[in-house]
């Protein structure tokens, strides 16, 4: 009996010790986990770096472990922990971020701003984060000694079921009695879209910017070219950003064409500030003032003041995916005339949430709520006009390319307004492909 428990301790001991040694390292990853949360960097490193070797394949402790070492200046380490998730988790857009920065701080600048121009490529990241990428590449292009430069192409065909925004209603009734609303008209259309961005760092310690961006977009229709649209923006800007903020101050300069007639004309000022409350969790907010200008005579009436608060609350649910919510307040008023359908006020509710599901497939869901409140009676319709609105949207992008990516998206729009004759509903559904260079 003796030697029977002599065996079974024998054989038995490995697997204590084997535990026990599981036990262990499980400790050690939480003690490395909770002082990576608390920004000892130090300590997490050490810990991390001890432990690496026995979890090669956990994408999490190895990017704790490449940020950790990041912020200790080990960054050849850092940027070794970096490729080892890229292999574990292509699609891992805040770790190419991460291997963007490491290949700047080691001087390898071409390696650099081809990671930052692949994160900046994906249309899924939300445009706060596109502007912090766009600051570091003008960082990575000072450093040699040249500006940055960047450009989006998209080409779409669309599908629209009420391109001129017909009522729902077959009739609508005034105070004299009902008239025939504007039966619904379909139709196709081609799209163009071009996005350029320059931006150049300033100052010896890179904390200002100068921004100039430039769009454009064109939407011709098959058939009801009086719908036909024309687009141009220029809008520089300036831009302060330190770890915890960002500020922005933007001038607009916009032209509208409506079928082949110049239609509008505005200049606007949009202060905007982000600050980080968390790696995770960060808020927006912007104030927008423009003047709009309509270029016919007959629409001089419609030359108005508009002024614009938003608050947008946004969360980093994981490295490839985030949500964001926001509430916008604005309001329209006319610079001159009796117009009834010029002043108003409105108010929005927004969530956008985007997952870059693997390194090919992204998917992308918007959904917004608003309400406008008219200010002016209208003796028409004997009433005073209030609109309630929605919108859903859903896009799923493809890569099919390093820098070339396919899209299709579906749109819902519905308005319910008091005044039967603007309520509307419409389905829109475009396909195409976007290029970046």
């Amino acid at each position: 009996m003796k030697n029977f428990y002599l065996l079974l301790i024998v054989l038995l001991l490995p697997l204590h010790l084997f535990g026990a040694g599981v036990v262990g390292l499980d400790k050690q990853y939480k003690e490395g986990l909770s002082a990576y949360k608390v920004k000892n960097f130090k300590l997490s490193y050490d810990i991390f770096s001890k432990l690496y070797l026995t979890k090669l394949s956990d994408s999490k402790l190895n990017f704790y472990l490449g940020r950790s070492a990041y912020e200790t200046g080990h960054y050849e380490i850092a940027l070794a922990a970096f490729e080892r998730v890229d292999m574990l988790e292509s699609g891992n857009l805040r770790n190419k971020l991460e291997m963007g920065r490491t290949y700047y701080k080691l001087k390898m600048y071409k390696e650099s701003q081809n990671a930052f121009k692949e994160v900046l490529d994906n249309p899924n990241i939300p445009q706060n984060v596109r502007t912090n990428i766009e600051i570091y590449l003008s960082k990575v292009t000072k450093a040699q000694k040249k500006s940055f430069t960047y450009a989006t192409i998209n080409i779409d065909w669309l599908y629209d079921s009420n391109v001129n925004y017909g009522s729902l209603d077959s009739k609508y009734n005034i105070n004299v009695g009902s008239l025939p609303s504007d039966p619904e008209r379909s139709d196709g259309a081609l799209q163009l879209y071009a996005d350029i961005v320059n931006i150049y760092d300033i100052g010896s310690k890179g904390a200002y910017s100068i921004k100039n961006r430039a769009k454009a977009f064109l939407k011709d229709y098959g058939t009801l070219n009086d719908y036909d649209v024309g687009y141009f923006a220029y809008t520089p800007s300036i831009l302060y950003k330190d770890p915890k903020f960002l500020a922005e101050f933007v001038v607009g300069f916009d032209l509208l064409n409506l079928g082949k007639k110049e239609y509008m004309r505005s200049v606007s000022f949009v202060p905007r500030y982000e600050y980080s409350h968390t790696h995770m969790l960060r808020s927006m907010v912007s104030f927008k003032y423009q003047t709009k200008y309509f270029s016919q005579k007959n629409q001089s009436d419609l030359n108005s003041h508009h002024y614009e608060f938003g608050y947008s609350l946004q969360d980093i649910l994981s490295a490839s995916s985030y949500v964001q919510m926001g509430l916008i307040g604005l309001k329209e008023e006319k610079l001159q005339g009796h117009r009834i359908d010029v002043d108003y006020d409105e108010y929005r509710m927004t969530m956008a949430y985007a997952n870059q599901l693997t390194s090919v497939y992204g998917l992308d869901l918007f959904g917004e709520y608003r309400r406008r409140n008219y200010d002016d009676y209208s003796k028409l319709f004997a009433s005073t006009r209030h609109d309630d609105g929605g919108l859903l949207s859903a896009t799923l992008n493809i890569r099919v390319l390093k820098w070339f990516r396919f899209h299709i998206k579906g749109m819902y729009n519905r308005v319910e307004s008091n005044q039967k004759r603007f309520s509307y509903q419409k389905y829109t559904f475009n396909i195409g492909l976007n290029k970046s260079f």
